[in-house]
């Protein structure tokens, strides 16, 4: 059996995508639930609706990139739990439509990846993954955890990782 593309991609975005869903769910139920929709980690950063934003769309631009798609123009304009909510159901609705004969063969296709206004580079679909897709998913979703944390929301670990190991731990 051989590691694909897809399986490094997708799965893992679900399970980043389920993470993100359980460290969310504790947060509403916390004493700060209120404030956490725009809590940040420091002044200068955005706050903790964008890196769920960011996460989730950067999910769907991967898929798009790595199947030869035009990216859906999704808006920054999350605000609420609800809506944070809504936009993770959005992207788990396109990691379940990937087809994963098409991104494992388009593995090595060249696609755009902005580099800053007016910037863009081509890139091997591979690279997009593995190199920018990935990494940003899971850099938001530490944010997403940090933020939290920073509130007093009592997150640990496998708050972030049970999502991740699940599928790996014996069933009791």
């Amino acid at each position: 059996m051989s590691f694909t593309v897809y399986d490094a991609a997708i799965p893992s975005s679900n399970h980043a995508l389920n993470s993100l869903l359980s460290i969310l769910k504790k947060g509403q139920a916390s004493p700060v639930a209120d404030k956490l929709p725009s809590a940040k980690l420091y002044d200068d950063m955005l706050p903790l609706t964008f890196q769920v934003h960011v996460i989730c769309d950067t999910v769907q631009k991967m898929v798009a990139r790595a199947t030869g798609a035009e990216p859906q123009k999704w808006e920054n304009n999350l605000s609420s739990f609800d809506d944070m909510y809504a936009r993770i159901a959005q992207a788990q609705e396109v990691l379940e439509r990937a087809d994963k004969a098409t991104i494992n063969d388009k593995a090595f296709a060249t696609v755009p990846l902005g580099m800053g206004p007016g910037k863009e580079i081509q890139i091997p679909s591979v690279g997009y993954i593995g190199a920018y897709g990935l990494p940003n998913i899971f850099f938001h979703l530490s944010m997403t955890y940090a933020i939290m944390r920073n509130q007093g929301v009592p997150l640990g670990k496998s708050d972030y990782l049970s999502a991740f190991m699940a599928q790996h731990l014996p069933k009791e």
